[in-house]
């Protein structure tokens, strides 16, 4: 990277920290939906019941509402593991009634039932709970994890649907998987732990802070949009699969972000005249399938593209000055945010600066805290003279 990209991947950096969920929102989270695991296992007294991160949460993409009225989404899956039999009527009815058994699980149980999901409603955030069956007649992780979902079409009318979160997370983590290991292995480090014992929300890669980032523009772009466009707006799923694809292990979220946003189209298929975004877990699922009944939403997709392009790669690396520079990602990311991101930056570059740790490397390469042959120490600033 020149030195202006290093700039802006700084800037990046900070954006997508800023983003993200905080370590005592996962875990209270993860004790929520323990929790109704828990509640869940005591009631199926005849069933076995496997609780199930999936989406975001269990990716590390998780990113903060744009408004401060919305809130965060916690998608689950509830496997009965030996219910193979039932019909999908069955399993949807079974779980929501068993929510609704615990007094205050049935006070924040969402009054509309979801066509796959059944929804709890926190202070904070919204939990998705989607009852399902193992495909085949059982659940072996990790050969055999294909589920069989509650997809309501009609009332009592269920669709076959099919899944596979598991692997799709095994399919994602091998995507970044040079650039997990190093996470891993440097947070092992300082945290004085084993590289196994890291959990995936505690490190992040390129990968996941370059999505974060891709679905916060995705947000600022559709929050004053017209309800027909943000209906239409596209969806996380199909960002992370093919963010994935495009990503080459980059060691950097700009140069990541430069892969995945110049090539990310490429990994959209034309299969007999349907547009295909396959499920690299399960081939015969169509991420993309209402895109042949709702042609707005193909459209919407290639609009938003085009934005993020200019907007996140071409626009902050043509225009000269800082303030200039924070007006552009504005745009991208929300003024709260990106002004909050920026005087960090800056606190952190006085605090290098202070400390003796900040360097010039070269008058194309900008300022930097790694210590190179050639480098020139930025002295302190005084402010009152020798």
């Amino acid at each position: 990277m020149n030195g202006r990209e290093q700039e802006l991947n700084k800037y990046l950096q900070r954006i997508a920290e800023n983003l993200d969920i905080s370590d005592t929102m996962y875990e209270k989270a993860v004790d929520s939906y323990s929790a109704v695991g828990k509640w869940l296992g005591e009631c199926a007294d005849d069933t076995l019941v496997k609780i199930l991160p999936q989406g975001s949460f269990c990716l590390g993409t998780v990113i903060k509402p744009v408004s401060d009225d919305d809130d965060y989404d916690i998608d689950l899956v509830c496997l009965l593991s030996d219910k193979h039999e039932a019909s999908s009527h069955e399993i949807k009815n079974l779980v929501g009634d068993w929510l609704k058994q615990h007094g205050t699980y049935k006070e924040m149980l969402d009054k509309k039932e979801g066509k796959r999901c059944w929804t709890l409603h926190y202070e904070e955030f919204h939990m998705d709970i989607l009852p399902c069956v193992p495909k085949e007649v059982v659940y072996v992780e990790p050969h055999q994890t294909k589920i069989r979902l509650t997809h309501m079409i009609a009332p009592h009318i269920y669709e076959p649907k099919y899944s596979n979160p598991y692997k799709y997370h095994e399919w994602f983590e091998e995507r970044m998987i040079v650039r997990l290991r190093e996470a891993r292995y440097d947070h092992a480090i300082k945290a004085q732990v084993e590289i196994t014992d890291v959990p995936l929300y505690k490190v992040k890669t390129p990968l996941q802070r370059a999505i974060q980032l891709l679905k916060r523009h995705r947000d600022i772009m559709y929050e004053k949009a017209l309800e027909t466009e943000k209906a239409n707006a596209p969806i996380s799923i199909i960002i992370n699969t093919l963010a994935a694809h495009a990503y080459n292990n980059e060691n950097s979220i700009f140069e990541a972000l430069r892969s995945i946003l110049t090539s990310m189209h490429t990994y959209i298929e034309n299969r007999n005249g349907v547009t295909w975004i396959e499920n690299p877990a399960l081939p015969e699922e169509n991420f993309a399938d209402k895109w042949k009944d709702e042609p707005q939403k193909q459209y919407e997709f290639f609009r938003w593209l085009e934005k993020a392009r200019y907007e996140i790669l071409v626009a902050p690396s043509e225009i000269d000055g800082l303030h200039k520079i924070c007006e552009t990602m504005e745009k991208s990311f929300g003024s709260n945010i990106v002004r909050r991101s920026f005087a960090d930056v800056g606190n952190d570059t006085r605090k290098n600066r202070e400390g003796g740790e900040l360097r010039l490397s070269g008058l194309s390469s900008g300022l930097t805290t790694t210590v190179n042959e050639n480098d020139k120490k930025v002295e302190n600033h005084t402010f009152f003279g020798r």
